[in-house]
């Protein structure tokens, strides 16, 4: 116990002192401050009151510069620091049951590895945590402090897969979705070397598996992205990250039937406290094969759970109610996607996505059919 204390003590006190450099630097003048007060392991969050401060800032940018700005990365900081000691703490309360699994380990799994490397525990909480955060992933501000999680798992134990494995599939998102050459292509190559590293570490998990998926389809490698999915899913069929990134792999390559299966598979043995990605991919191969009350189902039923919910799931809700006949959901749904996300460009990033571009249109089609309009 004495130990685990110690880890926590030492966590806290290099989260403050990056609070103090943040604030000392980039973050002077900044209203809005976060602290975590000596003595404790709850943050605190103060508003200033000083007549130099700065502006508020702006609303969060949507161009692939929003990747950088100095506020995303004390976000994924302070992520980072409060997930870590909010788990060291907890995770050394006696009244937990022995058998309690937490991201597919128990806590007697857990010990062992606190036993062996508090530091490669610690990579594996922070590790698991950034997998929460990944999606819904059309918003800068969490794919990079998503993305500062991982390098953390990293910088903790450089020989665990997993930091490897999640830093290359949030890389790889983030070179799917700007629209900055130079960023996508750097991203990417991040991206390659660390799926590869995550590879030479444990390529008997389907993590890894997973992960050399999604850059092989970020590379528009379409062939080698479904066999290492396929693979992927083969290793950890139970495990709903794996299955989120396979069934988007699955998705954007025209299986809709495999994605269905996938998805249908992993609801029949898995007793879900949320909704996941994968149910998403669901609802969206259900469109495309003109199931559009399944695809309905798919997507609300992801929304009651307080699943990823965001413009790709509005539009696709919106485009099978009008498939439906109904008109006054498609509607309100239109006008929703509107006003949430004025400048979202669903149906052309699905072009862009989909190895063959005519489903991307065939949802664009179906959008403008509910008198969605695309921003000028």
């Amino acid at each position: 116990m004495e130990r685990r204390e110690n880890v926590v003590r030492v966590d806290a006190g290099r989260l403050r002192r990056k609070l103090a450099e943040y604030y000392a630097a980039d973050g002077h003048g900044e209203k809005t401050v976060f602290e975590l007060p000596k003595g404790g392991y709850v943050p605190r969050i103060s508003k200033s009151c000083s007549e130099t401060a700065q502006p508020e800032f702006p609303k969060l940018e949507t161009s692939a510069r929003a990747w950088a700005r100095p506020v995303v990365r004390l976000v994924g900081i302070i992520t980072l620091g409060c997930f870590a000691i909010a788990y060291f703490v907890s995770s050394t309360k006696q009244d937990v049951p022995t058998d309690l699994s937490v991201d597919g380990l128990s806590r007697d799994e857990r010990s062992a590895i606190f036993d062996a490397s508090p530091m490669r525990l610690q990579a594996v909480n922070l590790a698991n945590t950034g997998r929460d955060l990944i999606f819904p992933a059309l918003e800068p501000a969490r794919l990079e402090a998503a993305l500062t999680i991982f390098k953390g798992a990293i910088e903790n134990d450089d020989s665990y897969f997993g930091g490897h494995a999640g830093a290359a599939q949030v890389a790889a998102t983030i070179a799917v979705l700007t629209s900055d050459d130079d960023l996508a292509q750097n991203m990417l190559n991040y991206a390659d070397a660390q799926a590869k590293r995550a590879m030479e570490l444990a390529p008997e998990t389907g993590w890894s598996q997973a992960a050399m998926a999604w850059v092989k389809f970020a590379k528009g490698n379409w062939h080698e992205a479904i066999e290492f999915a396929q693979r992927a899913q083969r290793l950890a069929p139970h495990d709903v990250h794996v299955s989120e990134f396979v069934s988007l792999v699955m998705l954007y390559s025209g299986s809709f039937e495999q994605v269905v299966a996938i998805s249908e598979d992993a609801l029949s043995k898995i007793e879900l406290q949320r909704g996941y990605v994968f149910q998403n991919a669901m609802g969206s191969a259900k469109f495309h094969m003109k199931d559009y009350e399944g695809a309905v189902s798919a997507f609300e039923g992801v929304m009651e759970k307080g699943g990823p919910v965001g413009p790709v799931s509005v539009a696709y809700l919106m485009a099978s109610h009008y498939m439906l006949g109904n008109k006054v959901q498609a509607q309100s749904l239109s006008e929703q996607l509107s006003r949430e996300w004025p400048d979202s460009r669903v149906d052309a990033l699905f072009e862009k996505l989909f190895a063959n571009p005519k489903y991307g249109q065939e949802l664009g089609d179906a959008m403008r059919q509910a008198n969605w309009k695309p921003p000028s």
